[in-house]
């Protein structure tokens, strides 16, 4: 037995096994590969799906901009518009603003108190007169204060001149006409 040499099919059986080792690694490296290009087709085909994605997204981004560019437009206008019906309401109210003052001033001016000029500005009336006793004016004042539309009467000046024949004490009054854009609402 001792004839018997076994080193040929020793490495017959070795150069087999190393061809199934390489073949195997071959195969495995083989499907590795074939695995790593379809896992990256398919990742490729995600990005591609995403990147649509991401592009309608913009193109309806841009889309929205510009009907909110048309809602701003819209805004403004609508400011534009308010503001030009205030003005008019605004107009509307102080056309009437003389007619009126002018047909309450009568009940507003007591007897004894005697107008020289009335001054209306913006929403300011500036009043000057004579008067023949300080309470006639308080009297006014009051009745200012009770007046809807008339508001903070406030005497400016008075005093006494020396005009014959009869002494009257001058003065010089401010009042404001009170809000009257809820009644014009109305």
């Amino acid at each position: 037995m001792s004839n018997i040499n076994l080193l040929p099919w020793r490495d017959a059986v070795r150069a087999q096994q190393k061809k199934q080792f390489w073949l195997i690694l071959a195969i495995s490296a083989l499907c590795a590969l074939t695995l790593m290009v379809g896992i990256n087709l398919w990742i490729i085909k995600l990005i591609d799906k995403q990147q649509a994605r991401n592009q309608f997204l913009q193109n309806e981004t841009v889309k929205l901009d510009v009907v909110l560019g048309q809602i701003n437009l819209i805004k403004t206008q609508r400011e534009q518009i308010l503001e030009r019906m205030q003005l008019i309401a605004g107009l509307q109210q102080r056309r009437n603003l003389s007619v009126r003052l002018f047909n309450e001033m009568p009940e507003l001016v007591p007897p004894g108190v005697y107008l020289s000029s009335l001054k209306v500005e913006q929403e300011r009336i500036d009043v000057v007169g004579k008067t023949e006793a300080y309470n006639r004016v308080a009297s006014m004042i009051r009745q200012i204060e009770d007046s809807d539309w008339l508001a903070d009467p406030m005497i400016s000046t008075i005093f006494a001149s020396d005009t014959q024949p009869m002494i009257l004490n001058q003065f010089s009054m401010l009042f404001q006409m009170a809000d009257n854009r809820q009644e014009v609402a109305e």
